[in-house]
């Protein structure tokens, strides 16, 4: 049997991968509910996981793809998200949790519906690839379904400003160095949602407003789970 060189998008082998990263991160959760003695183990294992993929891929663009700074530097979303995310499963810490939920979810999830990738899937940097999005989708719903960690009703505003200050800077970098880390003076080569968002400027400003609506939309639950613990409070003062 040849091996597969191409990865169809939503074709079964995509599918599948999809599939498992959200049945991964339930049955880590159950572990958790079941054995919360497990908490810190699973938490430092996805973040070791998470770590050893993020410096191979760094290791990756410099020594295989001989990218050189300013190329190649770990500023695309990301690669921010999955550092956010380590640090959350290392310390729990509730604003890192928040810009991991919205900027992981968002940007990883993203990445791992429209995956660009380098190589054919049965290949290293391939295999990395939906590790490293994978895996930080993964341990972000564990965090939330096990209970450690949820965002704050609010924090989706937070999060937004947090990820305009950080198109500015890395905007700017840009223009100096004439890199074009997330996309801001080009589209990605490979077929994107940013394909259907007009020319460029337009499309940073559509994929703007579009990462606004999505992290309104991640805040729903909580905002609807904060009600329900405030009709709770009041049947019991009744």
């Amino acid at each position: 049997m040849p091996m597969q060189t191409n990865l169809h998008l939503f074709g079964p082998a995509h599918l599948s991968i999809l599939i498992s990263v959200p049945v991964c991160a339930v049955g880590l959760a159950w572990i958790n509910h079941r054995r919360p003695t497990a908490a810190t183990w699973i938490r430092f294992t996805l973040a070791a996981v998470l770590v050893l993929n993020g410096l191979w891929w760094c290791w990756y663009r410099f020594s295989v793809l001989h990218l050189r700074p300013p190329q190649g530097l770990p500023f695309e979303l990301c690669d921010i998200s999955l550092w956010l995310t380590v640090f959350a499963l290392a310390r729990l810490r509730q604003r890192t949790f928040e810009l991991a939920y919205y900027w992981g979810l968002a940007g990883a999830g993203m990445a791992m519906l429209t995956p660009d990738l380098l190589a054919p899937l049965v290949s290293a940097s391939s295999i990395n690839f939906f590790v490293r999005h994978g895996g930080t989708v993964m341990a972000i719903l564990y965090l939330l379904w096990s209970s450690q960690l949820r965002p704050h009703l609010r924090s989706w505003r937070f999060a937004f400003l947090a990820l305009n200050l950080y198109g500015a800077a890395v905007a700017l970098f840009d223009f100096l160095f004439g890199t074009n880390y997330l996309y801001l003076r080009n589209k990605p080569a490979s077929a994107s949602l940013l394909d259907a968002m007009g020319a460029w400027p337009l499309y940073i400003l559509s994929a703007d407003l579009l990462a606004l609506v999505l992290f309104i939309v991640m805040a729903v639950p909580f905002r609807q789970k904060s009600r329900q613990a405030g009709l709770s409070q009041n049947e019991r003062r009744l």
